[in-house]
């Protein structure tokens, strides 16, 4: 469902009210540029941001702040995914999007408008674009047909190529101040967990909801139980890998940085994030090397990238439970 800013919206996600507000000065005063890098952390609403700017762009009859109406038959059609001058990329099969993916948005962005108003073009995440895909789009960006709009949104934009990210105008989604995150997660999150789940999700508001999901706590209990388990010895790393696998591997891979990181955290003095999991933490940075957990942390940002190419997910994930294996076995040694 796409996110519609209106009032009761606002109040939900107040942390967007200041780029969607500029974003409509700028319309209004004919300003706004052909290309937009929407950046920041994940969890902060990017890509439903985009989405509803381009349904703003396209509606009809938009309210006084720039709201798309949701009824007229333009707003019908984006919310339908049937608008004939609005095209979303995505990654295919959730890997990549491809060159002639892009080749096919310049071709989109070249024809007439159906609507005779603007043509939109949504790319997320933009950092999934392979090279040929990022090269086949700088044409676009160097030579904007007239009347046309890229939204690009990516929690790494870093990882876009300069001469893409030099094209296009940057708004870059900060976490908002952690009372007013509070005040929007505490009323959806049961009694007394907010504060914990937006430490573990680093502030982001969405991401600290999704942990509220049911079955989450849970699966990362039984994580974290395996992951001191293989530390001990008490597990063998190949099965720790195969359960990871079963529950999903990026998932995993991403609590154990987060473990990695409270660990580094904590042997500068630092407060972790998982503060409920502050114990077990402190005695594995007690046992391990701080220049063998940055290489491990190194190791475990490479696996995520891994997992996100074609590697095989079982290896990938064998590799690194064992490599946890290794970097602990001096403390059970000792």
């Amino acid at each position: 469902m796409l996110l519609e800013l209106r009032s009761e919206a606002d109040a939900m996600l107040p942390w967007l009210n200041a780029p969607w507000r500029e974003l409509q000065r700028r319309r209004a005063n004919a300003t706004l540029p052909h290309a937009l890098l929407l950046g920041g952390p994940r969890g902060l609403g990017k890509a439903r941001f985009a989405e509803a700017w381009a349904r703003s762009l396209l509606c009809g009859h938009p309210d006084s702040e720039g709201n798309a109406c949701g009824v007229c038959a333009a707003c019908r059609q984006a919310a339908a995914g049937t608008h004939p001058d609005l095209r979303q990329l995505a990654p295919e099969g959730g890997k990549s999007i491809a060159v002639d993916a892009v080749r096919g948005l310049a071709e989109f962005l070249s024809l007439m408008s159906q609507y005779g108003g603007a043509k939109v073009a949504l790319i997320a995440p933009a950092d999934r674009m392979t090279m040929g895909a990022a090269n086949a789009l700088l044409k676009t960006l160097e030579e904007p047909p007239a009347g046309s709009l890229l939204l690009l949104s990516s929690d790494r934009a870093g990882l876009l190529p300069a001469t893409v990210r030099s094209r296009c105008q940057r708004i870059t989604f900060t976490v908002p101040p952690r009372d007013q995150a509070l005040a929007w997660l505490a009323p959806q999150v049961p009694a007394g967990d907010a504060e914990l789940l937006l430490a573990l999700a680093a502030g982001a508001p969405l991401t600290a909801l999704e942990l509220a999901a049911p079955g989450v706590s849970e699966s990362r209990a039984d994580l974290w139980a395996e992951f001191e388990a293989v530390a001990a010895g008490r597990m063998d790393p190949v099965l720790a890998a195969e359960r990871c696998k079963e529950r999903g591997g990026n998932g995993c891979l991403q609590w154990m940085s987060t473990w990695v990181m409270d660990m580094i955290r904590l042997q500068w003095g630092v407060q972790a994030r998982n503060t409920d999991l502050r114990g077990g933490l402190e005695r594995l940075a007690r046992a391990c090397g701080r220049r063998r957990l940055f290489g491990y942390l190194d190791r475990l940002t490479g696996g995520l990238r891994n997992l996100e190419g074609s590697a095989n997910p079982q290896l990938v994930l064998e590799d690194l439970l064992i490599g946890w294996a290794e970097l602990t076995a001096t403390r059970r040694g000792s």
